[in-house]
């Protein structure tokens, strides 16, 4: 795996496809301070993704499981069935996102890499040694995206869309429709994330505003504007 192109510096962390966002970490990693803290493997892609010898668990794959056991979305309205813990694609984002594991830690780096690595950075030290508190000179607010092992405060995920199990909710084929992504039947983070793309930002399918995003499954008011605390 390598990269096609690198990005323009204007364009970069703020671009539309994943070489030009954040989750380009080869990029980051050329970005001091980050040059001491996350190995360059030279490609966007290998970060997430190997084309072989992946865990047997997800083809493709390329990094370690989140740590957990996950303490889950709780809610006494909660009236469809939940995983007991993160499934699917959701895990693969904790793998990063729940803050324990090196944002450069890979199951199999680049054929033919011969630096150091991984180096180990976590995204709960860049977020607290540095990204915090707002938006530092030179950087990004990466506070709040990373969640350890407490869910209770984020959206649920892993959990099966019944909308006949609660009638507060659109069919799942009107969910589909409208742009936004049921994995096997079931709420994952993906269903409103897009990794590889910040057409709208942070990362969502379709465009939020005031909370317009939620109102695509939930029928009602949406007088929440945020699924997750940030």
């Amino acid at each position: 795996m390598t990269l096609m192109a690198a990005p323009a510096d204007g364009q970069w962390p703020f671009g539309t496809t994943v070489l030009e966002t954040v989750h380009n970490l080869s990029h980051t990693a050329r970005v001091s301070p980050m040059s001491g803290f996350i190995a360059d493997y030279g490609s966007a892609c290998v970060y997430c993704h190997t084309p072989h010898g992946g865990p047997a668990s997800r083809p493709l794959w390329n990094r370690p499981s989140g740590s957990g056991p996950y303490r889950m979305y709780e809610s006494q309205t909660l009236d469809m069935a939940m995983d007991p813990q993160p499934t699917g694609v959701s895990l693969l984002c904790l793998s990063c996102h729940d803050g324990t594991i090196g944002l450069d830690d890979v199951v199999n780096p680049p054929t033919g890499y011969s630096g150091p690595g991984p180096l180990g950075e976590p995204l709960k030290t860049c977020a607290t040694d540095c990204h915090n508190g707002g938006n530092p000179d030179g950087g990004l607010n990466w506070e709040n995206v990373w969640f350890e092992d407490d869910l209770r405060k984020h959206h649920p995920i892993s959990i099966l869309y019944d909308p006949a199990s609660d009638p507060d909710f659109r069919s799942a084929a009107e969910v589909e429709a409208s742009g936004l992504r049921l994995v096997n039947g079931k709420v994952q983070c993906s269903t409103c994330h897009d990794p590889h793309s910040q057409q709208f930002r942070p990362f969502l399918r379709v465009p939020n505003s005031s909370g317009s995003m939620c109102s695509l499954c939930h029928l009602g008011s949406t007088d929440f504007t945020r699924a997750h605390f940030w």
